[in-house]
């Protein structure tokens, strides 16, 4: 189990690193991806997310955060699958049309801090 905590903390700083370095190259590649592939079949991404957090929880020092993102990744899930009013597509062409790269590369920051966080907690 410790293994996929691995992979989820040295993922996340990956993906993130990816947003800061290259920003407008890594929101072009997902809004491509939003633009290829329904929306139904996108949301199986958070899905596997959750249930590797699920998994993988008990073999951290601090299992019930993992739990509680877990939970939040599979919500996540069922609202893009859903998507109930289209609100889950108007907050994407949001994040892809409005957010400025300041804003983008905050976000990778944070996701950095989180995936660093992520390997602490093994």
């Amino acid at each position: 189990m410790k293994v996929i905590v691995y992979l989820l903390g040295f993922g996340h700083i990956a993906i993130c690193s990816c947003l800061i370095l290259y920003t407008r190259e890594t929101v072009a590649t997902l809004n491509g991806w939003f633009q290829t592939y329904p929306l139904k079949y996108l949301s199986a991404i958070p899905a596997v997310f959750g249930l590797l957090f699920l998994v993988s929880a008990s073999s951290t020092t601090h299992p019930w955060v993992f739990r509680i993102i877990a939970l939040l990744a599979l919500c996540e899930a069922v609202v893009a699958f859903a998507d109930p009013k289209k609100i889950y597509s108007r907050m994407v062409d949001w994040w892809i049309g409005n957010v400025s790269d300041q804003t983008n590369r905050l976000f990778g920051i944070i996701g950095i801090i989180f995936g660093t966080v992520i390997l602490t907690w093994i």
